[in-house]
């Protein structure tokens, strides 16, 4: 009888140890950041900063929202005519499930951490004149972008990740500041 105690004993304080394990890797509830910058330089300057801040309402669950701001800049070559320069800026959000989690516990080798379906929307104030033919209209438009695609993301020490995302402007019109497809790597910390 004391050895079945024992026993049952030792189970329960498994199954708790295991259950606050999972908890505490558990990301629902949790808030990220994703300090996302791009930067290129030289006959053609391309600064993109979009820094988002995201949430877990369910673990598998991610939404984010954040401001998006672009600097391009073109001296005139064989391609580009003229010399210019715009900015554009607004909003950007997206959703992210992930279809995979923990998959460097079943894979023979550490490939990724989880492997995740995205959707993005963002409206971004554009400048007619470099992005509406003929090109010659003055003022500002609003572009409404809708992105899709997946991405593999590895865990890098407790709180943080890598991701690597291939997205598609699904508008994939000639208004779009984008030429499909669009790859993205992003660094990604919990707090």
């Amino acid at each position: 009888m004391k050895k079945a105690a024992l026993l049952l004993l030792l189970i329960a304080i498994t199954f708790s140890l295991v259950a606050q394990e999972e908890e505490e890797n558990s990301r629902k509830g949790k808030f990220f950041l994703i300090p996302e910058i791009w930067l290129s330089f030289g006959s053609s300057t391309y600064i993109d900063i979009a820094p988002m801040v995201g949430y877990h309402p369910l673990d598998r669950l991610a939404i984010g929202l954040g401001p998006h701001y672009i600097y391009q800049s073109y001296n005139a070559s064989s391609s580009v005519l003229y010399d210019y320069q715009t900015h554009s800026y607004g909003l950007k959000g997206f959703i992210r499930f992930s279809l995979i989690t923990n998959a460097e516990e079943w894979l023979p080798i550490k490939l990724f951490s989880e492997l995740f379906a995205h959707f993005e929307y963002e409206g971004l104030s554009l400048e007619k004149a470099y992005y509406v033919p003929p090109y010659t209209e003055e003022g500002r438009y609003i572009y409404h972008g809708f992105l899709l695609g997946g991405g593999l993301s590895q865990r890098v020490g407790i709180h943080n990740s890598v991701s690597f995302t291939v997205l598609w402007d699904i508008n994939e019109l000639t208004i779009s500041p984008y030429t499909n497809p669009v790859f993205r790597v992003g660094f990604n910390t919990y707090f």
